[in-house]
């Protein structure tokens, strides 16, 4: 019975510990991937960055193009070719905010992502830690069963074993010289 105690005992501990791992890295799988995806979101905020000042200096050389073609054709800068010019600028910028737009829809999409593989790692946690203390529970109740079949008494009383026969005559009791 000692053994089997032993094995039920050693079985919770692994079992126990094993749930706690098993929390400890579904936890920090899910920093993990948050932490990337957090570095995705900056990535595209950067990129954005970077494609709205491309955006910007190639939409400065156009309209760099579009005033010097005007000079050269001797048009003045004022009604309809000013007009245009601020009709560009204006879709230039627009241009420039659907690239911002779409970047911050997309970074926050991520960071939101962020914040659900946090969470579900959080939750994987706590669920592998409540296996742990379940297997706990139930390895201590398992050992509890056991050596409480060793010290009930029964239903039934136990059968007496029949006593051997004594063979040995008990000694005679002696006199006490002093008494008498």
């Amino acid at each position: 019975m000692c053994v089997e105690v032993a094995l039920l005992a050693a079985n919770t501990a692994l079992s126990t510990i094993g749930a706690i791992r098993e929390a400890n890295v579904a936890d920090a799988t899910a920093r993990a991937q948050a932490r990337i995806t957090d570095q995705q979101a900056q990535a595209q905020r950067n990129r954005a960055q970077f494609e709205i000042a491309q955006q910007r200096r190639q939409q400065r050389d156009a309209l760099g193009r579009q005033v010097a073609q005007a000079g050269s054709q001797g048009t003045a800068l004022t009604g309809q070719p000013i007009d245009l010019l601020a009709d560009s600028a204006k879709q230039a910028e627009l241009a420039l905010q659907a690239i911002r737009f779409e970047s911050e829809i997309t970074a926050r999409n991520l960071e939101n992502q962020v914040e659900l593989t946090r969470f579900t790692g959080r939750r994987q946690r706590e669920a592998g830690l409540f296996r742990a203390g379940t297997s706990l529970l139930s390895g201590a109740s398992k050992i509890a069963g056991r050596f409480g079949e060793a010290e009930e008494p029964s239903a039934t009383p136990p059968i007496p074993r029949p006593r051997p026969p004594n063979l040995v005559t008990p000694p005679i009791p002696r006199r006490n010289p002093f008494r008498g």
